[in-house]
């Protein structure tokens, strides 16, 4: 079976404007052996790999993918946010903190907490001045944008 996974419930984001959905996929295969009555044994399973990919959201075709650094398994999975801005920003799920070009998936900036990014970024607006904040861990960090 290929993929065996591919995503969950995890935030995606949208751009109307340059069109790409992005979403946080688990690329793993398995291959499943039927024994004698029925019964199945894994014959060979992959330990997979996390994407964060950029989806045509009318093909469902890849524009382009960034893979991610840290635990394959578990719930830290990428929350993705994108900006009017074209910037996409995610935790990853090593627990840094990243900033994508939407366009065409190129690092941009990242910081990194040593702690676990579980919900989505959001922005919000202080005096015409742009947030973007992040809970990693018991820590809420939010970053100034130009």
């Amino acid at each position: 079976m290929c993929p065996e996974v591919g995503t969950n419930w995890n935030a995606t984001a949208f751009s109307p404007v340059t069109r790409p959905y992005y979403v946080a996929a688990l690329g793993r295969c398995s291959a499943k052996l039927v024994c004698g009555r029925g019964k199945e044994s894994n014959l060979e399973e992959q330990a997979g790999k996390k994407y964060l990919r950029a989806l045509d959201i009318e093909t469902g075709n890849v524009f382009w993918e960034t893979p991610q650094i840290g635990a394959v398994d578990g719930k830290r999975n990428a929350r993705a946010l994108v900006t009017a801005g074209w910037i996409l920003f995610y935790g990853d799920p090593s627990g840094n903190v990243v900033a994508l070009n939407e366009r065409n998936g190129r690092p941009l900036w990242y910081f990194p907490t040593s702690g676990i990014c579980k919900p989505s970024p959001i922005t919000y607006t202080v005096g015409g001045k742009p947030y973007v904040p992040l809970a990693v861990g018991p820590n809420i960090l939010s970053f100034g944008l130009p």
